[in-house]
């Protein structure tokens, strides 16, 4: 046999005298020539004939002749003693290395040190027993691999969070191995090896292959992984571009992070360089490095070739660089730069190359990159291709020697930091401090979210401290057959041990016709979650109930009743405005359509809250993104029921960034200004904000009554002016970040940055009336709409007899008896 880089594979034929049968489960891929950890390896040709030696009574002579650094054994016992009571540490042969110049080195084989027993398919086991007692000096024959970084089966998805395919993960149980490999170092080198006699001492031993290597490096390695830096001459890094190490391990490819890439303010997100990646290998010297795209290798080059020089091009034109392996474990705090309290806020780390760190216990980047819908990442968010991780005043982890680019943010109302630090050999600690910019609470509002998905209670709570949320809505629903949060709800907001902030688990119910409507504090589930059919509900699924009887059971409970993402799925909505429903409407987006609607049924006379929530249903979106600001009487003593009341009163303000604040005659959102006919009122609006802003805007009847803009963006801005009106009317603020566009955020909706308060009602008279006859006029089409989808499209026949949740014989009336409330309703204030 040949040389392959280093190591050369024995020929053993003469030697074979027992079949491959001896291995349980044993097939023809454990047969024949084969590269274990990239080393050559030549085991038997046949299953049945002789194709391993087993050595029992008579020792067996392997014939060698050759100068060597290491021999390689793949080998294992034959008998499972071990699992047996057999004791540890027990010699179960000898290896005598005889030299060409006469000398002789025996060596003890160990039970579980040196070598074990081959792996058997152990039935009726509920753990294998091979499984956490293979050798301590030796490794399996089987090596890992990483999984498909896309593909596979919906059974492995788990498997692909640790990146490898795991064969004792399956089921049924499949024996990932046969042999052990165990390498023994020559302690006389430059001393022709003639033979190797095995003689056993008591159990039978089998011999499977023996390898030599002439190299010095040890042939599994020593060295833990390290950041390789590469740079493409073309072409971008992507999910086909995979870095390959034969002689060891290699993580997927990732871009690196783009440094000259940041957002304004530092901390909400950033690219990545597109040509740009790097992965973290684990390497022999003598290793094969190579770079695929497609499954096609396009470079490829000797890993000690780029330890001695650091950085090589290969011939594709990529250029390949190791940076300092140094790093200290680093225990580190966030403190607030005024109180020096603990600071709950999210972290980035990343080095001068572009290279991630992320603290322990969190992703330097979720899920690989890709989609996180409906997966709770522990802790961590992503905004653009930036993970941050939420620490709760302290971390620790690995951060590398040298220059170290930090991010760090807390919601909207401390300054974001970016700085750089250096980390120095010796070093344990390093604190952070974050400036206080704003305190929304000095004059009562409470940030909340009312519309989050799929983490857990503990992580919304720590998520939330990290965003300067206090109030966090964790809301249960249905896709299909998928029930999400179902283990959170307990009827009772938790609390965090500071008392500070809240996470109450309700439901958002669902159809896809009549709408969403979120039901907030509640004591007792409302079911249905979801009904009416795919994609809410059960596919083929029938309507059981309506969003209006949803609302009536959510407050007999005391709860609170929003209109998801308002309008839209616009069914229901008309109907609900018109009997009152509703609490509030919210907003996860700000959009013309969406805003046009609501000033719409602002100007028919509806009084409706505004309230912002994310509808969280991704680690691309941080929890509070868009929040909703409501005064409470007293923030310090606030509960989860008090944030509630404040949203309900209509004092709200819905932001994504800056804190905006109107008052009119000194009167807050949701107030109700009487006898304003031909009064002349003070209007003030003004904004703070950590985002760039360049326009706020006032609001009256649905048309900017007066506007303000800067040339350059500012974080900070005030509008006044007299309001003089003849009729009932409504006011609201609104301000933007720069841009016609709006400037955006990084999440996966690229929402824009921007602020929007419920609007200050002046009634003309003793009470506030308005209306608009084409709105009620939409408003009833709508709620036609909605009954003929009832009566005429809606699967509302069972197909045997039934007996409804809602107890009423007349299932038809049950649906339709709202739409009835809600058209006279209407037909009311229509003129006659």
């Amino acid at each position: 046999m040949t040389w392959i880089r280093g190591y050369r594979a024995l020929d053993l034929t003469a030697s074979w005298n027992a079949p491959m049968t001896l291995l349980d489960d044993v097939d023809v891929s454990f047969t024949g020539s084969r590269l274990l950890y990239g080393l050559p390896f030549r085991f038997g040709a046949e299953l049945s004939g002789a194709s391993l030696i087993r050595v029992a009574g008579q020792s067996e002579v392997i014939p060698v002749d050759a100068e060597c650094h290491w021999v390689l054994f793949a080998h294992a016992l034959e008998e499972p003693s071990l699992f047996e009571g057999a004791p540890v540490g027990e010699t179960v042969a000898h290896y005598t290395f005889r030299y060409a110049d006469g000398g002789a080195e025996t060596v003890p084989v160990r039970q579980r040190f040196e070598i074990g027993p081959t792996p058997r398919l152990w039935q009726r086991r509920p753990i294998p027993l091979d499984w956490g007692q293979t050798p301590f000096l030796a490794v399996p024959d089987a090596q890992h691999r990483l999984m498909h970084r896309t593909c596979g089966r919906y059974d492995a998805a788990g498997a692909r969070f640790v990146d490898i395919d795991d064969p004792q993960a399956r089921t049924p149980y499949v024996l990932p191995y046969r042999f052990y490999l165990w390498p023994w170092r020559n302690p006389r080198p430059g001393h022709r090896v003639a033979a190797i006699e095995i003689a056993s001492a008591g159990p039978a031993v089998l011999i499977g292959a023996v390898t030599l290597s002439r190299l010095e490096e040890d042939p599994f390695g020593r060295t833990g992984a390290r950041e390789l830096v590469f740079s493409l001459a073309g072409g971008s890094v992507d999910e086909d571009v995979a870095v390959v190490v034969d002689r060891g391990t290699a993580t997927y490819a990732y871009r690196t992070v783009d440094c000259a890439s940041r957002s304004n303010p530092p901390g909400w997100g950033g690219a990545t360089v597109a040509h740009r990646g790097y992965a973290k290998v684990a390497a022999t010297p003598s290793a094969r490095v190579t770079l695929s795209v497609g499954g096609t290798v396009q470079a490829a080059f000797t890993w000690s070739d780029l330890l001695s020089q650091g950085r090589i091009v290969t011939d594709d034109g990529t250029s390949w660089h190791l940076p300092d392996a140094g790093r200290a474990w680093i225990k580190g705090s966030v403190v607030d730069d005024v109180t020096g309290e603990p600071l709950a806020c999210r972290l980035h780390f990343h080095t001068p190359e572009g290279i991630p760190f992320a603290p322990y216990g969190h992703h330097a980047h979720i899920n690989s990159d890709g989609n996180t819908w409906n997966l709770d990442i522990g802790g961590d968010v992503r905004l653009g291709q930036r993970t941050y991780a939420y620490v709760d005043g302290e971390f620790e982890g690995w951060l590398p020697h040298g220059r170290v680019v930090v991010e760090a943010a807390r919601g909207f109302d401390h300054t974001p930091l970016r700085t750089e630090v250096t980390i120095r050999p010796g070093q344990r600690t390093l604190e952070l401090r974050l400036k206080p910019f704003f305190d929304p609470e000095a004059d009562g509002y409470v940030a909340g979210d009312t519309h989050v998905h799929f983490v857990s209670t503990l992580g919304a709570e720590l998520e939330a401290r990290g965003e300067g949320v206090r109030v966090t809505n964790l809301l249960m629903s249905q896709w299909g057959h998928l029930y999400t949060n179902t283990e959170d709800f307990t009827g009772n907001p938790h609390t965090s041990a500071d008392g500070t902030t809240h996470v109450h688990t309700g439901q958002e119910n669902r159809t896809a016709m009549l709408g969403h409507i979120n039901l907030l504090g509640l004591r007792a589930p409302i079911r249905p979650w979801c009904t009416g059919g795919a994609e809410e509900a059960d596919l083929g699924g029938e309507l059981e109930t309506t969003l209006a009887h949803w609302a009536d059971e959510c407050h007999a409970q005391g709860g609170t009743v929003v209109l998801a993402h308002f309008p839209v799925p616009n069914g229901e909505a008309a109907a609900l405005i018109a009997t009152g429903r509703l609490d509030g409407v919210e907003m996860i987006a700000y959009d013309e359509y969406n805003i046009g609607q609501y000033y719409r049924y602002l100007n028919a006379g509806y009084r409706l809250t505004l309230v912002g929530g994310t509808d969280k249903m991704s680690s691309e979106v941080p929890i509070g993104l868009i929040r909703t600001y409501a005064r409470v009487p007293d923030p310090a003593t606030m509960d989860y029921w008090d944030w509630c009341a404040a949203v309900r009163s209509g004092d709200t303000v819905i932001t994504s960034g800056p804190h905006l604040r109107l008052s009119v005659d000194g009167a807050a959102p949701g107030a109700v200004l009487t006898g304003t006919a031909e009064r002349t009122m003070g209007v003030v609006a003004e904004f703070r904000s950590i985002f760039p802003v360049d326009r706020l805007e006032i609001v009256v009847n649905g048309s900017v009554t007066e506007s303000r803009r800067w040339e350059s963006p500012v974080s900070a801005g005030s509008l006044s002016l007299d309001l003089t009106l003849d009729e009932s009317s409504w006011v609201a603020a609104r301000c933007y970040g720069p841009g016609e566009d709006v400037a955006r955020h990084a999440d996966v909706w690229e929402r824009p940055i921007m602020a929007h308060t419920s609007p200050v009602y002046l009634a003309a008279g003793d009470v506030y009336e308005r209306t608009d006859e084409a709105v009620l006029e939409q408003m009833l089409r709508l709620i036609d709409g909605v009954e003929q989808h009832i009566g005429d499209r809606a699967r509302t026949t069972w197909p045997g007899p039934v007996d409804h949740r809602h107890g009423s014989p007349d299932h038809d009336h049950f649906l339709r008896e709202p739409l009835t409330e809600a058209r006279h309703a209407i037909l009311r204030r229509l003129p006659r």
